[in-house]
């Protein structure tokens, strides 16, 4: 594919992104394209009371593991599952796209709190893979 393909490609995709479309597919003499995205459904919900509001300065922050490119959710030969420990810059899984194994890598040390999306499933930029609670590097394992 030439390198303006690959670019009318991403402005495809960045149009289903920014439309209220849930699917898109193009086919060209050349190449065929068919794209999906979760369309994330509001629920509303109640306003909490005040005190519940508050969150108690104990309590772990979360970070959000999130997708660096559209392509194909592939896991580590050994899959993160929620409770495992993982440092900063260790490679939590692989996004396949467009023939190429792209690393994943964790921003913080933390442990997993949450597996977002199962094997092979298309992501998108920006899409949740993993959210961690944060713990510092210096903590001893349980």
């Amino acid at each position: 594919m030439v390198h303006t393909e690959v670019e009318r490609i991403e402005r495809l995709l960045e149009l289903l992104h920014q439309s209220d479309a849930s699917e898109l597919e193009v086919e060209t003499s050349g190449w065929r394209l068919r794209a999906r995205r979760q369309v994330p459904i509001a629920v509303p919900t109640s306003p909490e009371p005040e005190a519940e509001q508050v969150q108690s300065p104990a309590e772990p922050s979360s970070v959000w593991i999130r997708s660096p490119l559209v392509g194909f959710f592939q896991p580590r030969p050994k899959p993160l599952q929620v409770g495992d420990r993982v440092k900063k810059d260790e490679v939590v899984c692989m996004i396949k796209a467009m023939g190429l194994m792209n690393e994943v890598r964790s921003p913080s040390d933390g442990r997993v709190a949450e597996v977002c999306v199962d094997e092979g499933v298309a992501v998108e930029y920006g899409q949740p893979l993993y959210r961690l609670v944060e713990e510092s590097g210096d903590e001893t394992s349980t």
